[in-house]
C-alpha cells in the first residue's frame, strides 16, 4: 500500500483564483428619479393633512376626537358590537390576558359567532316499510 503524501501548511493555504461576478443593474434616467422623488413628496403632504388618531381601540379602531368615540359607542349596532367583541378578545389575547384554556374557549366562541351558518341539507326520512299480508 502506498503512503499518503504529507503536505506542508504552505501548500494547503494557497489562495483561490475564483472571481466574483457582479450583476449589472439598469439605472433610470435622472429625470425619472427626480419625478419619483417629487411625486413621493406630494403624497407625504396629503398624509400629513389627515388628522392623527388620538387613540386606538383593540388595535384596530382609530378615533381622532372624543366626540367621535362617544358617537360610535352610542350608535353601536349588532354587527359593530360583534366586531368590537371579537377584536377585543383578539387584542387581549395578543397582550397575554388569557390562559390557554380561556383562549381556547374564546377562539371557539368567536368562530361560532363569526362563521356564517351552513345550509343544512334537508334530511330525508327513512322510507316506511310495510309488511305484506
Amino acid at each position: 500500500m502506498a503512503k499518503a503524501k504529507k503536505t506542508t501548511s504552505d501548500e494547503t493555504n494557497k489562495p483561490t483564483a475564483r472571481k466574483t461576478r457582479t450583476k449589472k443593474t439598469e439605472t433610470k434616467p435622472v429625470e425619472e428619479k427626480v419625478s419619483e422623488v417629487l411625486e413621493g413628496q406630494g403624497t407625504e403632504q396629503s398624509v400629513d393633512e389627515q388628522p392623527k388618531p388620538i387613540g386606538t381601540l383593540f388595535d384596530t379602531i382609530n378615533y381622532t376626537n372624543l366626540q367621535d368615540l362617544d358617537k360610535f359607542v352610542q350608535n353601536l349596532n349588532g354587527d359593530q358590537s360583534l366586531y368590537c367583541v371579537v377584536h377585543a378578545a383578539k387584542s387581549a389575547h395578543k397582550r397575554g390576558a388569557f390562559s390557554i384554556e380561556e383562549s381556547e374557549v374564546i377562539s371557539r366562541a368567536i368562530r361560532v359567532l363569526t362563521t356564517p351558518p351552513e345550509d343544512k341539507e334537508k334530511s330525508v326520512p327513512d322510507p316506511e316499510v310495510h309488511k305484506a299480508n
